[in-house]
């Protein structure tokens, strides 16, 4: 019996031996089903190939200009020259084609490519010459990637593929050569400088179905003319054409409800735009410095205008509310609050010398006054409440403000504007070429000061406060002496606009809270950089011992190379914004946090290095424009 066990088993292990092989000759690498089906996906794939070719063929021959490298076709679209075909997709290319490959494939600037999603794919596709997608898109979303800088043909046309639903934050910001975008269905949402600072760009094409638009997503691109953006568009970020300077008009969708800010600011040739029916909100500065506008109709559904929205829009004549608008409206070309408590922007008077606000108007905002061009004195009520020096933004040639000696709230005195106690100073008229400050002053108010002509300021001891962006277009300022009592000392006192590059600037030795060195303002005990003094140096270090870079710390600093300390644990807010000639920089691994916003506007920045793990500081790019390309973890 132990015999004839042993036996048994002996024969089952051989006939599973046997079976093994056999399974193995059917279904194995090598084996007979799989070869029958590499043969089949080869046949297959191989008249893929020669369609597409053929395709190629019969659009040259029938057409001379037919470019193959404009040729994009996937499920649904089917574009050549760059112009989309009323209908068509890849399976008119690829007449042969089946349902479940036209998911599959899809022609990128003139090349047959394959998302494949089995080993057995890959191999029959590489052995035809069948290119695999080097493209790098993740759950939809094409991300900032040096490799998918490669969709741009060799006339700078960028095609995205179909299966983009998302174009990620500085994707194809600062590239070269790009000249025209075209945005295909099936994106829904464009992020954050996808396509800024290029500086060629001169055409976008949205297809309906993009939903939402980004921050700075046109910002800098300074050739594009003309932007036609579809109704599926329910959001605009802020400074999205920013400084397109060439851009004349423009379509907005209709279902846009707010214009953020600074949507429009620096479009200097901007004559017309539409204002969709849909929008209840002008948000600040949306067409700041756009001169050339001079027609616009503020629909009956907008619930608010700020005020700066149209500062420096000197050709604004032509500015009209629809009369069913229940919150405004135009009285001799002023706009008002339709209760007649705020003045948005003096419309018609930039020819006047002498401006009179009427009596009743209990707010003037940031730029009410800033079409005024020719204003020499201004008359204040004495329902006056609130003003500020950012009210006079574009003002130079005035000389006189009078107020009611009844107003309970500010008082002028030999062209200062102060509050009624004296103790803050709001406003000192441009054309004064000497600023003596007060005894009483304990406070200068932001925008204050904009007077080009004054050569030299002391801020006496008695101030103890001086707010953000002080001063503007002080073109021949050279030297700010800050007193001993300066306690709170904003990081962007100075402005980032009109400040001479090389204005010299010092604290009184005895000042308990800041002091300079090393061309930087820093907190007494060192551990704080609140700004730097000179914008006439090429390199900046920052010394040892400083733990923090305050927000706004290097706004528009125009050195090449910043090399920070390494005691340094946290960048703030706007740190590096408009930083034009940074291009690289290290970030020591003493670093804990980097503010979301660290390094917006920083056109040119190609590497930020940091040495440390990666993720170990959230938030990377932190808004620096080309994206997740310029960032490198050392370690």
């Amino acid at each position: 019996r132990g015999i004839t066990l042993i036996a048994l088993v002996v024969t089952i292990v051989v006939l599973l031996i046997i079976a093994g092989t056999s399974i193995s000759m059917l279904v194995g690498d090598n084996g007979i089903i799989t070869k029958a089906r590499m043969a089949a996906l080869m046949t297959e794939f191989s008249t893929y190939k020669e369609e597409k070719e053929l395709f190629d063929v019969n659009q040259g021959a029938n057409n001379s200009n037919y470019s193959e490298e404009s040729l994009n076709a996937g499920q649904t679209t089917l574009i050549y020259n760059t112009q989309q075909t009323s209908e068509g997709n890849i399976q008119t290319v690829i007449p042969s084609m089946e349902d479940k490959y036209a998911e599959k494939f899809e022609i990128i600037k003139g090349e047959l490519l394959l998302w494949a999603s089995t080993e057995l794919e890959m191999e029959v596709a590489t052995q035809l010459g069948i290119k695999l997608s080097p493209y790098i898109i993740i759950d939809g979303v094409l991300v900032s990637a040096n490799e998918n800088l490669d969709l741009q043909t060799t006339n700078g046309v960028v095609t995205l593929p179909e299966r983009v639903t998302e174009i990620g934050a500085g994707a194809f910001s600062g590239v070269e050569g790009l000249k025209e975008i075209i945005i295909p269905s099936t994106v829904k949402v464009i992020h954050d400088n996808a396509f800024s600072f290029n500086a060629e760009i001169e055409k976008v094409t949205m297809q309906y179905g993009v939903e939402i638009i980004g921050n700075n997503v046109f910002s800098g691109c300074t050739s594009l003319r003309e932007v036609i953006m579809p109704d599926s568009v329910i959001s605009l970020g802020e400074e999205v054409f920013r400084n397109c300077s060439n851009l004349t008009t423009v379509q907005l969708s209709n279902n846009i409800e707010i214009l953020e800010p600074l949507t429009f600011r620096g479009c200097t040739k901007l004559s017309t735009i539409n204002i969709p029916q849909n929008l209840k909100s002008i948000l600040n500065d949306v067409f700041n410095d756009c001169t050339s506008l001079d027609n616009i109709k503020i629909p009956a559904g907008v619930t608010n205008i700020d005020s700066t929205s149209f500062i420096n829009c000197t050709s604004l004549y032509n500015l009209t509310i629809d009369s069913a608008n229940q919150y405004y409206e135009i009285v001799d070309g002023i706009i008002y609050k339709k209760d007649m408590s705020s003045l948005i922007i003096l419309a018609t008077m930039s020819g006047e010398e002498t401006v009179s606000i009427k009596e009743g108007i209990k707010v003037l905002g940031d730029g009410a006054l800033s079409i005024c061009t020719n204003m020499k004195t201004i008359n204040l009520p004495s329902s006056l409440e609130t003003i500020s020096g950012n009210t006079f933004t574009g003002v130079s040639l005035l000389e006189t403000i009078n107020v009611s000696t009844s107003n309970q709230h500010f008082k002028a005195e030999n062209g200062y504007l102060y509050s009624k106690d004296g103790k803050e100073l709001i406003y000192v008229v441009p054309t004064k070429t000497s600023i003596s400050i007060n005894s009483d002053v304990e406070t200068i108010k932001t925008g204050s000061i904009m007077n080009k002509n004054i050569t030299e300021l002391t801020i006496p001891n008695n101030v103890i406060n001086m707010e953000i962006y002080i001063f503007s277009n002080v073109t021949n300022l050279r030297s700010i002496k800050i007193g001993s009592g300066v306690a709170n000392l904003s990081p962007s006192f100075k402005g980032w606009g009109g400040m001479p590059s090389d204005v010299n600037i010092t604290i009184d030795s005895s000042n308990l809270n800041y002091k300079t060195e090393d061309n930087l303002i820093l907190t007494k005990d060192g551990k704080k950089v609140l700004t730097y003094i000179s914008n006439n140096v090429q390199s900046q270090t920052i010394p040892e011992g400083v733990e923090i870079l305050e927000y706004n710390s290097f706004e528009d600093f125009q050195a090449s190379e910043i090399i920070l300390s390494n005691t340094l644990k946290e960048i703030g807010n706007n740190c590096f914004n408009l930083c034009p000639n940074l291009t690289e920089i290290l970030i020591p691994n003493s670093v804990e946090t980097i503010a979301s916003s660290a390094f917006i506007n920083c056109a040119n920045l190609e590497s930020i290095k940091i040495d440390n793990t990666s993720g170990s500081i959230i938030g990377a790019p932190w808004s620096a424009p080309k994206g997740d390309r310029v960032i490198s973890w050392l370690k």
